[in-house]
């Protein structure tokens, strides 16, 4: 076999791989877009609109916050006015 054929040979072989490999990421492609798919159908079944995600988790995030400062904040009040208490010095 000569040295063109040889390339010719493994020039094939490269091409039948690149097609399978093609073939495998449009595969993995449509799977893809029908995951998707059925998260954007998942978000409307839960009156979520998919186009504002970004903007609904950003409002969870804002909340979430929120309600970690309070939590911090009644936390911290709570512990002051027992203080008395634990160290002895308030009366009951």
């Amino acid at each position: 076999m000569s040295n063109l054929d040889q390339q010719l040979e493994d020039v094939v072989q490269r091409r039948t791989k690149v097609a399978e490999t093609l073939e495998r990421l449009k595969g993995r492609k449509e799977q893809a877009e029908q995951n998707l798919s059925d998260i954007e159908a998942e978000c409307r079944e839960k009156k979520i609109d998919p186009d504002k995600i970004d903007a609904i988790i950003q409002q969870l995030e804002d909340k979430y916050r929120g309600i970690v400062e309070e939590l911090i904040k009644d936390t911290e009040e709570a512990e002051r006015k027992i203080a008395p208490f634990v160290t002895g010095t308030g009366t009951p």
